[in-house]
């Protein structure tokens, strides 16, 4: 009954990944009114969209929904925020996230005092980084992965402050509206003016 009359291709849907045709704003509020209709506590979907992004910096990008539901269940957080939270990271924020990510993780290893191979060269650039890709992996991967997870607790508690703020005040809002509604709607019923 709601489907789309046409299919869209693999290239149409990855390009709405990118760039979505709703455009940003909407699709933005769209999601952040699916969100404020949960019927969850604004803790729980709080903590879930915290525990989403923060997922973001870790390197092992195909598992980001299920790392983010399972850290959602444990954390007894709300599972679908979870996942939506992990939509902060994209194609336009990992770069940003996955830098600070490696060169935390690069440092940490460096602190640590391991030997020099597992850290990342002073001097990086595209065909240094393409040249670690191909022939050492595990030269990125291994800072990347613990710089990530240590980053990502560390970002909770502040995303999750801000998010706690943001959906408050959006669910306040939303129940002020309704009963702004049901008001006018008895005083309409009862023939009083308005």
């Amino acid at each position: 009954m709601f489907q789309r009359r046409r299919t869209p291709s693999y290239f149409t849907r990855l390009m709405d990944f990118f760039w979505p045709s709703i455009g940003w704003k909407r699709s933005f509020l769209y999601i952040k009114h699916r969100l404020i209709r949960l019927s969850d506590s604004t803790h729980k979907i709080a903590l879930g969209l915290a525990i989403g992004s923060a997922i973001s910096f870790t390197p092992i990008v195909g598992t980001h929904f299920i790392q983010a539901a399972a850290a959602a269940y444990l954390a007894r957080a709300n599972l679908l925020s979870a996942v939506v939270g992990t939509f902060i990271g994209n194609p336009w924020t990992f770069p940003f996230m996955w830098w600070v990510a490696i060169s935390f993780g690069s440092f940490l290893f460096h602190l640590m005092g391991l030997p020099s191979s597992t850290a990342l060269p002073d001097e990086m650039n595209f065909a240094v980084l393409w040249e670690l890709i191909t022939h050492e992996p595990l030269r990125i991967f291994l800072p990347w992965m613990l710089g990530g997870y240590i980053a990502a607790l560390i970002s909770i508690p502040f995303t999750y402050m801000v998010f706690y703020r943001l959906i408050g005040a959006a669910k306040h809002a939303r129940a002020r509206a309704r009963i702004r509604k049901l008001h006018k709607t008895a005083k309409e019923v009862t023939g009083q003016p308005k």
